[in-house]
């Protein structure tokens, strides 16, 4: 079994798969027989490793009309809490294009249109992290899933 890094850490270098989380998976009205195998381990939660429920190809769609990109992406689901409904991975933002910048809650990627900027919601990050803050102090961890060995934990 292999080991995969993905981490929700904005100082750290993002995850390497792309993650669905089962509340949002839910939300999306798919069914877990439509997972496919997924054999690896993600690592997080401390030092516990997590057995992820499978993986969907979803088409995604980033943009809207004209200066938008749709793309097929592997989601890896997990059924654990998390202040996010989601993670995009390095490797879909690479295929993107995406230049993103965490300071500023933007999101830049080419299409043949011109550049498409995504902004973030202020208000809806402060609840994310006030969220991941409060399961923190419930003596729950906020998601960390890193790569097994290199369990560095970066605070938020």
């Amino acid at each position: 079994m292999g080991e995969v890094v993905a981490t929700t850490n904005p100082g750290g270098q993002g995850s390497s798969v792309d993650i669905l989380f089962k509340p949002a998976f839910d939300k999306l009205g798919l069914d877990e027989t439509e997972l496919r195998t997924y054999p690896d381990t993600l690592y997080g939660l401390g030092n516990a490793p997590i057995k992820p429920l499978g993986f969907i190809p979803l088409h995604r769609t980033f943009g809207k009309g004209i200066k938008s990109k749709t793309m097929s992406i592997d989601f890896i689901v997990v059924d654990v809490g998390s202040a996010y409904n989601a993670l995009i991975g390095r490797t879909t933002l690479n295929r993107l294009g995406a230049v993103v910048s965490t300071l500023h809650l933007c999101m830049k990627f080419p299409t043949p249109e011109g550049i498409v900027t995504i902004r973030g919601d202020q208000k809806l990050a402060r609840k994310c992290y006030n969220k991941s803050m409060n399961l923190r102090g419930k003596g729950k961890e906020v998601h960390t899933i890193e790569l097994g060995g290199a369990r560095a934990k970066e605070e938020l």
